[in-house]
């Protein structure tokens, strides 16, 4: 994907874990701060699958939006996803704000409660709103839609949902290996999807 990759967090302990894995190959710009100050064209917000802004970076946006963005992904949650958005998916719409002008919706849980086991959740989200991107581009490439030449993540997972932040920055990592860098892995057997499974699940640090 021809566009520029922004991991950004208030959080110091998500910024250093995000080093610790992109420096191996990703090719994305990573900082400790706020992604609001950033001139971002779209902005991945994680959220729960109702669309729910209370808490965290949805809230930030919907509060920059005048209480409008809530509303319209609640409607496009229940026209596209009877209600309720699994985990796994994303969609991208846009803020009706000047900058960041598309919002990409990943939700990382089903509600915002602590998770007492480790998931996969992050992983999922952030492959989920990569590929919706990529979908995106394409279509905008293909009709001459509205062009999206950076995004910026804020640690997938590590808000609401708890997930520890070395857990969650090696799940997004994999996930744009997969996705961006076109390191797809190949779950000939459900052993290997397994092991893949555990690996994403481990604390490194």
């Amino acid at each position: 994907m021809a566009l520029t990759f922004h991991l950004v967090d208030l959080n110091p302990e998500v910024v250093k874990a995000w080093q610790q894995f992109f420096s191996r190959g990703g090719r994305a710009e990573i900082s400790e701060g706020d992604v609001m100050a950033l001139d971002m064209t779209a902005i991945v917000t994680p959220a729960n699958s109702f669309g729910i802004m209370e808490g965290g970076l949805g809230d930030v946006l919907n509060k920059a939006s005048q209480g409008k963005l809530e509303t319209r992904i609640r409607k496009m949650i229940q026209d596209k996803h009877a209600g309720e958005m699994p985990v796994g998916q994303a969609e991208i719409i846009k803020s009706g704000m000047d900058k960041p002008q598309f919002i990409v919706v990943a939700p990382t849980v089903r509600v915002p409660i602590r998770q007492t086991n480790t998931t996969v959740n992050s992983y999922l989200a952030t492959r989920a709103a990569l590929r919706t991107l990529a979908a995106y581009m394409r279509e905008a490439n293909e009709n001459g839609g509205a062009k999206i030449e950076s995004v910026a993540f804020v640690g997938m997972g590590t808000g609401g949902a708890k997930c520890p932040p070395a857990v969650a920055a090696f799940q997004m990592y994999e996930a744009y290996c997969q996705v961006v860098l076109g390191q797809e892995p190949n779950f000939a057997t459900i052993e290997t999807a397994t092991a893949h499974d555990v690996e994403l699940r481990k604390n490194r640090f």
